[in-house]
């Protein structure tokens, strides 16, 4: 184990100001980076899609735009990190309410989902930005309301994040079973 570079009273002094942050809500991005690094960051991870006329899954992703830090200009699936007040009492099980709102509200605004997001497992990994441990879902979501953003499962871009391609694959491999 290596030790680290700051003294014990220097540990106590960042401490001391991390109190000040508020409990809820967002992180600094300053302080969000090097947390990310650090420590592993529980992310939500939801995958849209839906069959188009010819049968053929396609896959809702947003590109992350040329000042992303970690994933500059790839297109990725709507995601986000769980912040502390995210959690309560009623979310034990299941897609913390508040997250999904976020990304429903966000990411997937304007687009019609269709029943309820689908649990399909838990994946750790190791992304640019530090350790995820990540539950992922699927959401069923109507054709004509994501056109824009839609990508058929098999031309998938080559500019896509490259840590996601295998839970999308598990997550068409899941839709199109129950589909059929």
């Amino acid at each position: 184990m290596t030790k680290d570079t700051l003294t014990d009273i220097e540990i106590k002094e960042i401490a001391i100001k991390l109190k000040k942050l508020s409990s809820s809500g967002y992180i600094p991005f300053d302080l969000f980076v090097e947390f990310t690094r650090l420590k592993v960051t529980v992310t939500i991870e939801v995958v849209p899609l839906c069959l188009d006329d010819q049968g053929e899954v396609n896959v809702v992703l947003f590109n992350r735009g040329p000042d992303d830090l970690w994933w500059p200009n790839l297109f990725h699936v709507p995601g986000t990190c769980l912040l502390a007040d995210d959690m309560s009492e009623t979310d034990q099980w299941g897609m913390p309410a508040k997250a999904y709102e976020r990304l429903k509200n966000g990411e997937m605004k304007g687009i019609k989902l269709l029943g309820e997001a689908v649990y399909v497992g838990h994946l750790t990994q190791q992304v640019r930005r530090g350790p995820e441990s990540k539950p992922v879902f699927y959401q069923e979501v109507e054709y004509d309301s994501a056109k824009e953003h839609l990508f058929p499962l098999s031309k998938l871009p080559e500019n896509i994040a490259d840590h996601q391609i295998n839970f999308i694959h598990r997550c068409c491999q899941l839709f199109l079973s129950k589909k059929h």
